[in-house]
């Protein structure tokens, strides 16, 4: 039978959030309807998310957009097809603009990945020393607020379906991956290069070695969330786009 790989990637990006939301300190968790509201209360958009993979009503949409707004963070509300066109109409009322598009991809088999092989030294995360240098490369890397990746990088180190990887060169932090698990679903996060490190392959042999350890731990299909500079690594890897996620934003 055929994998739905849609569903397993909006349920792994789902899955992802809302845990660390639930893990991390003063994280918030709400339904509205069909609609999960997962709020990290950090200052990166990124960790506070309202999902929208069904169909939603203006009353939930709304209810979770008022939700996010009272908690003081920047947030995306991220939406699915058929979604985009059932939240047109919603979108001006509720003071929404589109942010960002993302390809969500995914490799419907984990038997064949091939061992890392780069520069880079990569090792688990596995004490608060080496979290510390995680977080530093995923801020970098992402340009995201320090406290704001130490905060998350805690929650996820603690989470049970999570592991951190840091990569190495020389001695000198340069990348990160995360492992993030739901069911048998090896959902690939915060794939990173330091930029002095960059087009080594360190990224690839990072990908690679989340992948690896998802299967090792179970998982069957990977599934990530890529940027543009990442589309064609994960291409020639063999994922492929099976759903784009469309983020939109408060305007101002």
């Amino acid at each position: 039978m055929t994998r739905d790989l849609v569903t397993d990637a909006n349920e792994n990006l789902r899955c992802a959030f809302g845990t660390l939301a639930d893990e991390v300190q003063f994280g918030k968790i709400r339904q509205f309807g069909p609609l999960t509201a997962a709020c990290a209360v950090v200052s990166a958009p990124l960790f506070n998310r309202v999902f929208v993979f069904d169909s939603p009503s203006n009353g939930d949409l709304s209810a979770a957009v008022a939700w996010m707004s009272e908690l003081d963070v920047p947030f995306w509300v991220t939406v699915v097809e058929p979604a985009v066109e059932e939240v047109r109409p919603y979108r001006a009322d509720l003071d929404l603009v589109k942010a960002i598009e993302q390809p969500g991809m995914a490799m419907e088999s984990l038997d064949e990945i091939p061992p890392p092989s780069s520069v880079a030294d990569i090792v688990e995360v596995t004490d608060p020393d080496e979290r510390d240098e995680f977080s530093r490369v995923t801020a970098s890397a992402f340009e995201w607020p320090l406290d704001a990746a130490e905060r998350i990088d805690r929650a996820a180190l603690a989470a049970d379906d999570m592991r951190l990887f840091l990569g190495r060169v020389d001695g000198h932090p340069a990348a990160s991956g995360l492992l993030i698990r739901s069911g048998d679903v090896a959902g690939v996060y915060s794939i990173s290069v330091v930029e002095e490190f960059r087009r080594r392959g360190i990224g690839e042999a990072m990908t690679r070695k989340v992948l690896r350890a998802g299967r090792e731990a179970g998982c069957q299909v990977g599934v990530l969330q890529s940027s543009e500079m990442g589309y064609p690594i994960y291409k020639r890897m063999g994922f492929e786009t099976v759903v784009t996620y469309h983020q939109f934003e408060l305007t101002g």
